[in-house]
């Protein structure tokens, strides 16, 4: 199995949805934002959006739901992705929900208004089950044979959470699900997300074409959780990790799953109504008026510059200045580090916007940017995917110099002039995204 690097759409993760319903609601389907929010995952090279489904919404109307549904499909394979839908979810906070206008998130508390499928009447009643089975039939079915769906998660967490943690209910929903699903003879794997803390762990198993799992823990006990589930013989998805306030990174994860060639979706997204930036405990914590100052989950600010970056001259670019100094050498590794360049500046608007954000970070007298004449004696810029080469310059009066070791460029955050010098002065730079 090809390794994935996704992100989750959860409520609907169009941080303009507080909730599956306003993801997926004529009323307030955004096919343009998330079409834009899809294409910041490009960015960072996702090539799977794990998408919460809802069965009230379908109901309403199957048509066009289903008809939403391809919009979104359509969008990710624009940008050559493909969509893990869940089906189920009752791990949550509003467990009757009704269509219509949703209720307001509460300030500073995440997932705060996220609604239970199917809800929780209807989940307790076994006998009432069978009302969901043309649901999935339809939405599998239609989709069964789609290229654009990369698998179908039936049921989010059954067993975990919520107001019905441990419910053995959710077994009996989930088994159906498994079913129903099958029954329409998809092309894509099915799974649930196992947890060997819970009953629904033997129908997770027995029924699941690909092992899924979330992880929110440190190095050590995510690399255990996936030699865990290697007993089970088959290809691994952890489909939720990312919690930075539980020491579970991009930086320290991503390699195990390379390691192992595990599936990797990450939590969270863009910073919305979802609000996945706030930690857990902001349920019964307040964190209005001081806010963490390290994000939970999310990823991208809603300007598409990815969390610890700043400003933008337009949508696409965003920098993030370091006052640790540095030799050129080692800029260009801590900024490949963070999956970026020393930054290119292509006109003279991009750089009083960079020469602004510098002349924030008062202890430095110097930037490197990303123009030098390392190879060739020609003045070029770091080869980003696909290369560009401004020929843009705003050299200080009397630079470049000719001097034979002064190699790179300085910015000088004071007036944004550029000046020219030895490559193994150590100063501080800016990265570019």
């Amino acid at each position: 199995m090809d390794a994935i690097f996704g992100r989750p759409i959860k409520p609907g993760h169009v941080s303009s949805a507080a909730n599956q319903l306003e993801m997926w609601q004529a009323e307030t389907f955004d096919a343009d934002l998330i079409e834009k929010e899809i294409s910041f995952g490009a960015k960072l090279g996702y090539t799977v959006f794990r998408i919460f489904l809802h069965d009230l919404v379908y109901f309403h109307d199957p048509a066009g739901f289903k008809s939403r549904m391809n919009t979104v499909l359509n969008s990710l394979d624009k940008y050559g992705m493909k969509a893990l839908f869940t089906i189920f979810d009752t791990e949550n906070v509003i467990t009757n929900p009704t269509l219509g206008k949703q209720p307001r998130p509460r300030p500073a508390v995440c997932n705060s208004v996220y609604t239970y499928t199917p809800n929780i009447t209807i989940l307790n009643n076994a006998s009432t089950h069978e009302i969901l089975k043309p649901y999935v039939i339809d939405v599998v079915g239609t989709f069964a044979n789609d290229s654009r769906v990369l698998a179908w998660d039936v049921y989010n967490e059954p067993g975990f959470g919520g107001s019905d943690n441990n419910n053995p209910i959710q077994e009996k929903l989930l088994q159906l699900a498994f079913e129903w699903a099958r029954s329409v003879d998809p092309i894509q794997p099915l799974t649930s997300r196992i947890d060997f803390n819970t009953h629904a762990l033997p129908v997770e198993v027995n029924n699941s074409d690909v092992i899924s799992i979330h992880i929110y823990s440190n190095a050590a006990d995510f690399e255990n959780n996936i030699k865990a589930c290697q007993q089970y013989q088959r290809p691994i998805i952890v489909t939720e990790f990312m919690a930075r306030e539980l020491s579970c990174y991009y930086s320290n994860a991503l390699p195990i799953g390379k390691k192992y060639n595990v599936g990797m979706i990450a939590w969270g997204h863009v910073m919305g109504k979802t609000e996945w930036n706030m930690p857990w405990d902001s349920y019964n914590k307040n964190y209005v008026k001081y806010p963490p100052t390290m994000w939970f989950q999310d990823t991208f600010r809603p300007d598409g510059c990815p969390l610890g970056y700043h400003s933008k001259v337009n949508n696409w670019t965003c920098y993030n200045a370091y006052d640790t100094p540095k030799s050129w050498v080692d800029v260009q590794a801590a900024c490949k580090s963070d999956l970026s360049y020393p930054v290119t500046i292509n006109n003279a608007f991009e750089n009083s916007d960079v020469k602004t954000y510098a002349s924030s970070l008062t202890n430095c007298n110097g930037f490197y940017i990303g123009l030098s004449q390392i190879r060739n004696n020609t003045w070029k810029w770091p080869m980003t995917v696909p290369y560009n080469n401004p020929s843009y310059r705003n050299w200080k009066n009397g630079y470049p110099t000719n001097d034979a070791n002064a190699n790179c460029v300085v910015l000088n955050p004071s007036d944004g002039s550029w000046s020219n010098q030895d490559c193994s002065t150590q100063r501080c730079y800016i990265c570019s995204y």
